[in-house]
């Protein structure tokens, strides 16, 4: 890749977006401090001024690429126009195209992610915490609505989480292809909307 002075502006952010190319393309294990220095126009040594090491670089471009991921799911969990199921399946599905992406065969992305929340286990928490929030948010809608009969809606975005797991992990996407994971997915959430809307006789919770 070939290497450029550094502008005016964000140092941090430049470094990253240098890296997260650089690794996207060539992966996590076979980039180094050197190459990343060379991409930005830095010596390695003012490199470590911003950086301590790569984890802490290819943390912080892997918590961004998260990040992106989640505010995509974010738009599917607040769009107000569409009833609460179709945006729990719209989810899913989301997840689905995610996974698929991030696993490509011309990207390095899904081992950098890999790589980095096995380093960082707390970037995983904080990242299930976010869906789960997402998740309770879709369904304390849908109560209000009278969609569904949830009594805890963070209770329950937590095993709506653990049912949908298969579908947030880039290392199973490889098991089927795509359409099946999608036909799986429509499937989980069939059952997982069976088990959420009111019984028949029963009282909406609010």
């Amino acid at each position: 890749m070939s290497s450029a002075p550094v502008q005016d502006g964000d140092t941090r952010l430049q470094i990253l977006d240098a890296a997260q190319a650089r690794l996207v393309q060539y992966g996590y294990h076979k980039t180094t401090m050197a190459e990343i220095a060379e991409d930005v126009g830095m010596s390695a040594a003012n490199l470590y001024r911003y950086f301590k090491s790569k984890e802490d670089i290819a943390a912080d471009c892997a918590a961004r690429c998260l990040n992106e991921r989640l505010a995509r799911l974010r738009a599917i969990a607040e769009r107000r126009r569409s009833d609460a199921a179709s945006r729990l399946t719209d989810y899913a599905l989301e997840l689905v195209a995610d996974s698929h992406a991030l696993a490509g065969s011309d990207s390095k992305i899904g081992e950098l992610v890999a790589t980095i929340t096995r380093q960082r286990p707390a970037l995983v928490h904080e990242k299930l915490g976010a869906h789960e929030r997402l998740i309770a948010h879709i369904l304390a809608e849908g109560t209000a609505r009278g969609e569904f009969a949830v009594d805890d809606a963070e209770d329950t975005a937590r095993h709506v989480l653990g049912a949908l797991m298969l579908f947030d992990v880039p290392l199973f996407v490889g098991l089927y292809p795509r359409a099946e994971f999608e036909r799986r997915a429509r499937a989980t959430v069939a059952l997982l909307l069976d088990g959420l809307r009111p019984r028949r006789g029963s009282t909406t919770h609010t």
